[in-house]
């Protein structure tokens, strides 16, 4: 049975707050993968239209979804771990 790490929920929580800092400050995907990848995530699904990063770190997943019509952010969502158990 492998060992489970000890989330800091107060790091969990301020890393969450850089991820949205990145997400409304870049208005380009480019931009926003940047940021992403420059706070430690790593793309499991990196397409503009729908993207899906990863922090094992912090036990978070962000999901980004760009307008293709505009090129803008549509919509992000930013979800620990535990709350998306059994659905990926």
């Amino acid at each position: 049975m492998p060992r489970q790490i000890k989330i800091d929920r107060g790091e969990q929580e301020a890393m969450i707050g850089r991820v949205r800092d990145v997400l409304t400050a870049n208005a380009t995907y480019d931009e926003i993968r940047k940021g992403l990848e420059g706070l430690g995530f790593r793309a499991k699904e990196d397409r503009p239209a729908l993207a899906l990063w990863e922090n094992p770190e912090h036990e978070l997943f962000v999901m980004v979804h760009m307008d293709p019509a505009t090129g803008k952010l549509r919509d992000h969502e930013v979800s620990t771990f535990e709350e998306t158990e059994g659905f990926e």
